[in-house]
């Protein structure tokens, strides 16, 4: 992937698309975290195919793209009528591909700006919740990351007793991506990265938006303050 889903770390593309051409290996890479947020250039990245789904970019759901290289050939998924230059029949979701491509238009047009609001907003979060909130840290490379994604973990509480007070809060949040909201496993990402299984299942992960404010931020900060001091006040295992 392009940027971590659950931590937002901006994975090396180039260098990978480099090792996979030395070794004459097609790459393919998710992007659909990154494009709309920056640039997303496959030249440069060097990868042979990329995904990109519209819902991510303020697009249609149920809509997306497929980047592929001129000259890789892949098996089509679905035969029959050769839509799609033969690599998936069915008709085309004409409404879909059209907003898409406005909302890619607007993304292109906005996106430098947004990623500087968006970044000094989580970095305002960040630096609120890491100086008032003991025993936190960050998640996932300090600079290197998604300028909308913030993953923060606390000691002696559980995430999903976290989210419950959030929510409560009008804060809506996740202790992992959205993908894998129902597990109740330890996150691999957070597992890989080296956290104790017992800290990463006290993750919280918040993404912000264009239409999120200075003073929604500021709020959530609070409400995530005001959480964790009552989880850890129960917890039997925390500072009192």
């Amino acid at each position: 992937m392009h940027a971590n889903n659950e931590i937002g770390t901006i994975q090396p593309l180039h260098e990978i698309g480099e090792i996979a051409k030395e070794n004459n290996i097609y790459f393919h890479s998710d992007g659909v975290q990154t494009a709309g947020k920056i640039p997303v250039d496959v030249k440069s990245l060097g990868v042979d195919a990329l995904s990109i789904s519209g819902h991510k970019l303020y697009g249609p759901k149920g809509i997306g793209v497929l980047f592929i290289r001129k000259g890789v050939k892949i098996e089509s998924i679905q035969q029959g009528g050769g839509h799609e230059n033969g690599l998936r029949s069915g008709t085309e979701n004409v409404p879909g591909i059209v907003g898409l491509g406005i909302a890619a238009e607007l993304a292109r047009n906005t996106m430098v700006d947004e990623a500087i609001r968006l970044t000094s907003l989580r970095d305002r979060l960040k630096d609120f919740v890491l100086s008032r909130i003991e025993e936190s840290w960050l998640n996932g490379h300090p600079a290197k990351r998604l300028p909308n994604n913030l993953n923060l973990g606390f000691k002696y509480i559980e995430g999903e007793s976290l989210l419950l007070y959030l929510d409560a809060l009008g804060i809506a949040a996740s202790t992992g991506s959205a993908c894998s909201s129902k597990k109740l496993t330890a996150s691999h990402v957070l597992t890989a990265i080296g956290l104790k299984p017992e800290y990463s299942h006290g993750s919280l992960r918040l993404t912000l938006g264009r239409s999120n404010t200075l003073d929604e931020v500021d709020l959530a900060g609070q409400a995530i303050e005001e959480s964790v001091i009552r989880l850890r006040k129960m917890s039997a295992l925390g500072p009192r």
